[in-house]
């Protein structure tokens, strides 16, 4: 007697996801431009640059940040169109829309009513990261317009979402099917197709959201609360780790005429750590559960 069908999961943005995704989102941004610029210099020989207009008033570097975030912001539109036309290659009919998950994190999406494969599903949702770096890295060193370094990096931290689900259904048999809809993804299957409590997937997604987070607040809260504290301790100047290594983490320096303050690349490196933690605490639990 064959196995009857059961929904498996119903994947959606949950409240912590959502806090998840704002967090590697912003870090994956971060990387992603360091890794694109660094390409970008190494192959034309200097560094991007992101002038667009004559610098003959005060209001000329504003504008170039305008025109960057639009740029960012367009994409959006080419993304969901990529992820619509890989639903139509396998048959669905793709619908667009837009959402707020939770109040916090606005998002796009293009959805359909047809039922996927998992192999199908992934290369639906990786599309957009896949075709629009592939054409972008070439146009931007080819033509020399070191401004697309701003747009593929938005593209790649705005995918965060696509990969978090990828590897999620890398859990799962390649013999499932997924269901599309609005705010997320049903997985229907028998019950033998359930993903092991401890999975390589989910300890890196895991260990990924821990060391986006906590580098994310620790940015925050040295560049947001550092000064404020310091100064009201009467700290003129302290500095953790060594400067232009990777042991460096924060400075912190208070003259008469102004007060200045730089993180390093140590944020990382504690992230990590935490983050590695993290998921082990939580693949611990995942296996006590059962």
């Amino acid at each position: 007697m064959a196995d009857e069908d059961v929904v498996l999961a119903d994947l959606e943005l949950t409240r912590s996801l959502t806090v998840q995704m704002i967090a590697i989102g912003s870090l994956g941004f971060v990387v992603a431009f360091g890794v694109f610029a660094a390409l970008f210099q190494t192959v034309v020989g200097s560094p991007p640059t992101f002038q667009f207009t004559p610098g003959v008033a005060w209001w000329t570097s504003a504008l170039d940040l305008l025109v960057l975030a639009v740029l960012g912001t367009v994409l959006i539109l080419p993304h969901e169109l990529l992820h619509g036309l890989a639903m139509r290659y396998y048959g669905g009919d793709p619908r667009y829309g837009v959402g707020v998950a939770h109040f916090i994190l606005p998002y796009a999406y293009a959805t359909t009513d047809h039922e996927f494969t998992r192999n199908q599903f992934i290369v639906v949702l990786l599309t957009p990261l896949v075709v629009m770096s592939g054409v972008g890295v070439p146009l931007m060193v080819g033509l020399g317009w070191g401004w697309l370094v701003v747009p593929l990096a938005t593209n790649a931290a705005g995918a965060v979402g696509d990969v978090w689900m990828t590897m999620t259904l890398l859990g799962y048999p390649t013999h499932i099917r997924l269901e599309d809809h609005e705010s997320g993804v049903r997985i229907v299957g028998t019950e033998s197709d359930r993903p092991r409590p401890l999975s390589v997937t989910a300890v890196a997604w895991d260990a990924l959201a821990g060391t986006a987070v906590v580098a994310f607040a620790t940015l925050l809260a040295f560049a947001v609360a550092g000064p404020f504290v310091l100064s009201a301790m009467g700290v003129d100047s302290v500095t953790i780790g060594t400067p232009d290594t990777v042991t460096y983490l924060f400075s912190f320096s208070n003259t008469p005429t102004e007060i200045s303050m730089t993180v390093g690349p140590a944020v990382l490196g504690v992230g990590a750590v935490v983050g590695l933690v993290y998921a082990l605490l939580r693949s611990y639990l995942r296996v006590a559960r059962t």
